[in-house]
């Protein structure tokens, strides 16, 4: 399913622009380039400032361009708690994309109902809705975590969830003639934290990390 429109757009407007998220959403696209039927796409956190590329990453853009260069189907649902954004998502984003004023949770949960009914599975789940204090990681993660549980009876195997702003944590120490010892390997922090931990204890496979991280098989 590969257009090559969409990745003339991608290769010369936004992947200059999105700085650590570029390698991440080069491998999103990808992924999803490899599915043959129309996509059902969530998206958490709706784009809130045009051309702010390397401080949000305009992935309610890139996600409107990418399913208007693939087909006439798929169709992309997003949603922010705040109604500035949404005015503004609306002012970036074609039709295709259904923007929405609510609690993410709560939004997530009445749209998942909805598409089990049609019998309806996600393709692709992006996470990225609570703003993160690094320091104090825990009410953003719990929360995107939340956004997981709530489409839950909606995803299968091949649906790719993403959480947004989860570099890798490490732990370290200083060694003799102070050298700096790392104790065991880097984990998934910030915002994908618990989707990380939960996605170990299940058996999801990791896709990717970086800036953002990716899993399959939850």
């Amino acid at each position: 399913m590969r257009n090559n429109e969409f990745w003339k757009f991608f290769d010369t407007v936004a992947a200059p622009k999105l700085g650590l998220r570029e390698k991440t959403f080069r491998k999103i696209f990808e992924y999803l380039d490899l599915i043959e039927e129309p996509l059902t796409i969530i998206e958490t956190g709706c784009v809130r400032l045009e051309n702010n590329w390397a401080g949000d990453g305009q992935s309610t853009v890139l996600l409107d361009k990418y399913i208007n260069y693939r087909d006439q189907e798929s169709i992309c649902y997003t949603v922010d708690i705040n109604p500035a954004s949404v005015l503004e998502c609306k002012k970036l984003v074609s039709q295709r994309v259904q923007v929405s004023t609510d609690d993410s949770v709560h939004y997530l949960s009445l749209l998942s109902k909805k598409l089990k009914k049609e019998n309806k599975f996600i393709n692709f789940a992006y996470l990225d809705s609570f703003d993160l204090d690094m320091t104090y990681w825990y009410p953003s993660a719990i929360h995107h975590l939340k956004e997981l549980l709530a489409i839950s009876n909606c995803i299968n195997n091949k649906t790719l969830v993403v959480v947004d702003d989860c570099p890798l944590n490490g732990n370290f120490i200083y060694g003799e003639g102070s050298q700096i010892l790392s104790l065991g390997n880097p984990s998934i922090g910030g915002k994908g934290r618990l989707v990380a931990e939960f996605a170990a204890a299940s058996g999801a496979k990791v896709e990717f990390t970086g800036y953002q991280a990716g899993w399959t098989g939850f």
